[in-house]
């Protein structure tokens, strides 16, 4: 797809025109700040950022956008690893005006806008106890978050994002304003629940909420590297039987260079256990213990904690700025050997701020119909997450060392990938994040609802009936 200044020129006045809300263009001061995202290593430089107020605004763009053939890149919280979320020489629409949210406590609902973040409705719900299910960072849009299935801190008790939409509203290619549900638009409502931003841009969500605080039990344990080979492999088999309600993320990381931490494990390798008890304090207590009298561990930092607080804990680690690159595998197991070697990995880790994750899935995800949302992994045993980040030195130091790690588990891998880990890694790693014939599935909803490609931007899913975004730009 070629970009020409004459057809940006012929749209964007009348984008000036037209909308409600803001159009930034190179030259406007706000420009610099606008085009920045979470990752520092993405640099684009969008032709257009626009910021809709309004559903119609948003469809103005997106019609402008084809008219001048411009590429579109959807904004929800920035947080794309790949940069997706910000055009080179298109236009970007900046969903961060449509914040709206509005929670229902008798339902135990909530209406959230597309734009919005999801401290913003954490900080709506949690007065009320409650909450929807809620990934790790606390400024990672819901958006992005939700459309490629969304994991999180409460996922074995609640399940997925997903698991809790009951409703959308988006704009689709041809600017039309769409209701999908259950009833209404169902191919839709299907595809949208794990397929990503491939069928249009969302404006509103609509989710059921669950019973969360005003506190729940929370935290980390911390065990020493040479501790850890043990401290998972117990883990791992206490997960086993554990209920629902416990959700405990295996993450290797750097001890930081403050307090709480004791000053003789600043600054070295550790394992973390991260903790949530999604059940009531007394009952994770109770739950827990086991878990928290094994081994050596150094700090046990597991406690009472606000709900907002519980969803802004791992905020400190990935902090808008930094350099970021990832690379993620579903496992079928994770045996003793693969502990080891994830152990002599990080032992040799090159940035304070790079982690290796393993979560055990199950509960509440794996009670989800394989065929009822896009999803493709519900009988995934664990998520494996590699994460090198880093605020300077060598790129290729850091990357190096994520593919390596994640090279060291293939072995133990599925084969499939979590669409929202992605990398730009090509449409054949975008196929591994479903299965055969869920595939064809969400190819046919392209077909229908958006057979030009017109939102590629994202792990795409081509339409059966149209040039891949690489035949367009060639």
């Amino acid at each position: 797809m070629t970009f020409t200044t004459g057809s940006q020129e012929r749209v964007l006045p009348k984008l000036e025109e037209r909308l409600l809300g803001d159009v930034i263009r190179p030259a406007d001061p706000r420009y610099g700040a606008s085009r920045r995202v979470w990752n520092a290593m993405v640099d684009r430089r969008p032709a257009v950022i626009v910021r809709p107020r309004t559903a119609g605004d948003v469809a103005t763009a997106i019609l402008a956008a084809r008219e001048g053939e411009l590429e579109i890149a959807v904004r929800c919280g920035g947080h794309s690893l790949s940069g997706q979320s910000m055009s080179e020489g298109g236009l970007t629409l900046d969903l961060s005006a449509l914040r709206t949210i509005s929670v229902n406590a008798e339902r135990a609902s909530a209406r959230v806008g597309g734009g919005a973040l999801l401290n913003d409705v954490g900080e709506v719900a949690a007065p009320h106890a409650l909450t929807m299910p809620f990934g790790h960072i606390s400024h990672t849009g819901v958006g992005g978050l939700t459309l490629g299935g969304g994991i999180g801190w409460v996922m074995r008790g609640y399940g997925l994002a997903i698991d809790s939409l009951r409703s959308v509203e988006l704009v689709t290619a041809e600017g039309e304003v769409a209701r999908a549900s259950d009833e209404e638009n169902p191919d839709l409502f299907w595809a949208l629940r794990g397929g990503g931003g491939n069928f249009g841009v969302v404006t509103e969500f609509e989710f059921d909420l669950h019973p969360f605080g005003p506190e729940e039990l929370a935290g980390m344990i911390l065990y020493r590297l040479e501790d850890a080979p043990e401290a998972v492999r117990f883990c791992r088999d206490f997960m086993e039987t554990a209920p629902d309600a416990l959700t405990v993320f295996e993450t290797f990381m750097t001890v930081p260079p403050e307090a709480p931490f004791p000053p003789e494990l600043q600054g070295r390798p550790a394992l973390a256990l991260g903790i949530t008890y999604a059940g009531g304090i007394e009952e994770g207590e109770r739950v827990l213990r086991p878990l928290r009298e094994f081994g050596r561990p150094a700090i046990d930092l597991v406690g009472p904690m606000p709900a907002l607080a519980i969803q802004q804990m791992l905020d400190p680690t990935s902090p808008h700025g930094m350099r970021n690159y990832s690379r993620s595998h579903w496992l079928a197991e994770l045996p003793d050997a693969a502990i080891d070697e994830q152990v002599r990995r990080h032992a040799d880790v090159p940035s304070p701020m790079s982690l290796i994750i393993n979560a055990r899935m199950g509960g509440a995800i794996e009670r989800v119909a394989r065929e009822a949302t896009a999803f493709a992994h519900r009988d995934a045993n664990r998520l494996l997450l590699v994460v090198s980040a880093w605020w300077e030195g060598s790129d290729e130091e850091q990357i190096e060392w994520c593919r390596g790690v994640f090279d060291a588990m293939t072995p133990y891998s599925t084969g499939g990938v979590y669409v929202n880990f992605l990398e730009d890694e090509g449409e054949q790693r975008v196929q591994a994040g479903y299965a055969a014939d869920i595939w064809r599935r969400l190819v046919a909803a392209k077909d229908r609802w958006d057979p030009d490609n017109v939102f590629h931007l994202n792990a795409n899913i081509p339409p059966s009936t149209a040039p891949t975004p690489t035949e367009q730009a060639s």
